[in-house]
């Protein structure tokens, strides 16, 4: 707690927004339109991208694929290096179908704790030296052409919420500037309405991830909703503040409905998949790739 209480007060204008969130979203609402109509948006449009982290997500994936194709939504992976050399024939039947794949660097970064039975989270991009990150983008963009034969135009970063200093942000898009990369997908929802929902501050088109309904700098995400130990939110909760997120976007008219999930988490959930066929009835379902396409 203290270390976010830190974190808002040096930067002032991260307190204003949580502020203004906190107090009625009316503000940052009609800030982020007028950023959305100024980065080329006429419409609502709708991407779901999942992280696939762990051997649970390949045991998963194509199920979940498979579901949401018959609902026609197209996800996104991001899969790191290591993960993705050893699920290779799962994730390579989804590349050959079409599906769209985002580089998410190369080394596991999550181990499976014995003690607590369960995943916990490790290689922070925060806690690295700036030149074993540059490797870990490049070496993970090298797997996906080795492995896949893709050359990813685009990336999300391992536990990117702990990687949004300006300074970060900016080395991060340097190296994919490097690479021949279009765009990141790797900052809070506070960005969407700092900069817009796609912009290009740091260097690079960044597509910032979306929030709850209620709590709009908070990002929706399966973990806490259906996975976290002692968690404050449940699957219920994911489907009212889904649900609530694309209300206020639809009545904005424009805009990014950027939500990610991981695919052990939600697999045998009717909650989330019935909570997607809202997202895919309010705006129009897209990669990140077809986005840009339209944005252009």
């Amino acid at each position: 707690m203290l270390r976010r209480i830190g974190a808002l007060v040096s930067d002032p204008h991260r307190l204003m927004y949580s502020v203004r969130a906190r107090t009625g979203r009316d503000w940052l609402d009609r800030r982020y339109r007028r950023l959305a109509e100024q980065e080329g948006f006429r419409d609502l449009y709708f991407v779901l991208s999942f992280d696939c982290d762990t051997k649970e997500d390949a045991d998963n994936v194509l199920k979940v694929h498979g579901r949401l194709r018959d609902m026609g939504v197209s996800p996104v992976y991001a899969v790191p290096g290591e993960i993705l050399n050893k699920g290779e024939r799962i994730y390579g039947k989804i590349a050959e179908a079409g599906g769209e794949f985002i580089n998410h660097g190369f080394r596991d970064h999550t181990y499976f704790d014995n003690k607590h039975g369960r995943y916990a989270s490790c290689f922070f991009y925060d806690q690295q030296p700036l030149d074993v990150v540059r490797e870990d983008i490049v070496a993970g963009d090298r797997n996906l052409r080795t492995t896949l034969g893709i050359q990813a135009k685009g990336f999300r970063a391992p536990h990117f919420g702990t990687f949004q200093k300006p300074a970060q942000l900016r080395f991060q898009h340097d190296v994919l500037k490097g690479l021949g990369y279009t765009f990141s997908t790797s900052s809070l929802p506070l960005f969407a309405y700092r900069y817009g929902p796609a912009f290009d501050e740091f260097g690079l088109l960044e597509l910032p991830v979306s929030g709850m309904g209620s709590m709009p700098l908070r990002i929706l995400d399966s973990w806490s909703c259906f996975m976290a130990p002692g968690r404050r939110f449940t699957a219920d909760d994911f489907v009212r503040e889904g649900r609530a997120s694309a209300d206020v976007f639809q009545s904005l008219g424009i805009g990014l409905l950027n939500f990610y999930a991981d695919p052990s988490h939600i697999h045998d959930s009717d909650e989330f998949f019935d909570t997607v066929a809202y997202w895919a009835k309010v705006a129009r379902p897209v990669t990140y790739n077809q986005l840009l396409a339209q944005l252009s």
